[in-house]
């Protein structure tokens, strides 16, 4: 958030609407009500707060359908780059050098990725004990220690809480063992999905959108 730019290759998955739905490729999000609920329960507990980035999230799902990613120009000469393996693999289409790649997990822009990455994070957590809420699937809870403790998530981004700090520690570690290193925040200071968050300690948390409404403007 330095004012520079910031862009990523993905596929293009327009083409794909034609065989799948958007009944079939919808992915939960976390409700702002949902949400909302769980920061003032949080507050009001005096729960540790951790907020965290699963980096490169949708890579983590495999892809459940054949797709089939055409690259062409300047991105095939990176590609072999990385792989030279994949130099044979390259034809000329109208003067244009391409190279045909089957997908085996779910890149950003493919319209089940999202989807994919849902039903991958969910089974994690349901494998480390937690349930999901039936009407808000992107909140999970597991009593610990006798204390509930609550995963909220919005794609990438968790929130973890628990009252004993320790806790929300093994829940991080676990985590990362499954998905790999995140980037974690602690204490009474976030940055959630565009808002400020600060937990008080009087039992309240603050809610702000400043910063996120000036890089609207």
């Amino acid at each position: 958030r330095d004012g520079m730019l910031k862009g990523r290759a993905c596929a293009d998955g327009r083409p794909q609407r034609k065989f799948v739905s958007k009944e079939d490729s919808a992915s939960p999000t976390v409700s702002l009500e949902g949400l909302m609920l769980s920061l003032m329960i949080d507050a009001k507990e005096g729960r540790d707060v951790a907020t965290a980035d699963v980096a490169g999230a949708y890579l983590h799902a495999t892809m459940d359908d054949f797709v089939v990613v055409k690259l062409t120009g300047k991105t095939v000469d990176i590609m072999c780059d990385v792989n030279p393996d994949l130099r044979k693999l390259v034809v000329i289409e109208n003067g244009i050098k391409v190279l045909y790649l089957q997908l085996v997990k779910a890149l950003y822009g493919c319209i089940k990725s999202a989807l994919l990455w849902y039903e991958c994070f969910s089974s994690c957590l349901k494998d480390l004990g937690f349930t999901l809420i039936p009407h808000d699937l992107c909140i999970a809870n597991k009593l610990i220690d006798g204390k509930q403790c609550t995963i909220a998530w919005y794609v990438d981004d968790c929130k973890i809480s628990h009252v004993d700090s320790k806790v929300v520690d093994s829940i991080i570690d676990q985590l990362e063992e499954k998905f790999g290193k995140m980037t974690i925040t602690r204490g009474p200071k976030h940055v959630y999905i565009g808002m400020e968050l600060e937990f008080l300690t009087d039992g309240r948390v603050k809610v702000l959108m400043k910063d996120h409404l000036e890089e609207c403007f």
